[in-house]
């Protein structure tokens, strides 16, 4: 991958490690994913200034997981998981998955593998929001 200039790696490593220290923070999965939303909102603004593609995939896997998140808090609450809610250990994941996500932008170059585990990480933990990702979890084969 190409480097980002570096005014946009320099804006995403700041904001990010902001939003991880914020998602950690948060009481709450609702704050937490407010927090969260940094990730997709803020690689979003960059895109506007250089074209990456792998800010892109950040974009859509980050968006996707925060609008599940908010959907399945919004036809739950805070109901028992995996009738409603959330499994236990979901909040400590997106935290850590928040450092990670940080994490892969603090050197000089984007971490790449590091950012695509965190993307694959948060694509399972979008899986576990759904009908049939409680259904995997309450089997033991998503663990979070």
């Amino acid at each position: 991958m190409p480097s980002l200039p570096k005014q946009v790696h320099k804006r995403l490593a700041e904001e990010f490690r902001y939003a991880a220290s914020k998602v950690a923070e948060a009481g709450d999965i609702r704050g937490k994913i407010y927090y969260f939303s940094v990730f997709y909102g803020d690689a979003g603004r960059q895109l506007n200034i250089h074209w990456d593609p792998d800010l892109a995939l950040l974009w859509v896997v980050t968006q996707g997981a925060c609008q599940a998140v908010n959907s399945r808090a919004a036809q739950t609450g805070d109901a028992d998981f995996p009738l409603g809610g959330f499994p236990d250990g979901f909040a400590q994941a997106i935290n850590e998955v928040s450092h990670e996500l940080a994490a892969a932008f603090e050197g000089n170059e984007i971490d790449v593998p590091r950012l695509y585990a965190a993307l694959a990480r948060i694509a399972e933990l979008t899986y576990a929001t759904t009908g049939n990702g409680a259904y995997l979890y309450d089997k033991g084969m998503i663990r979070l």
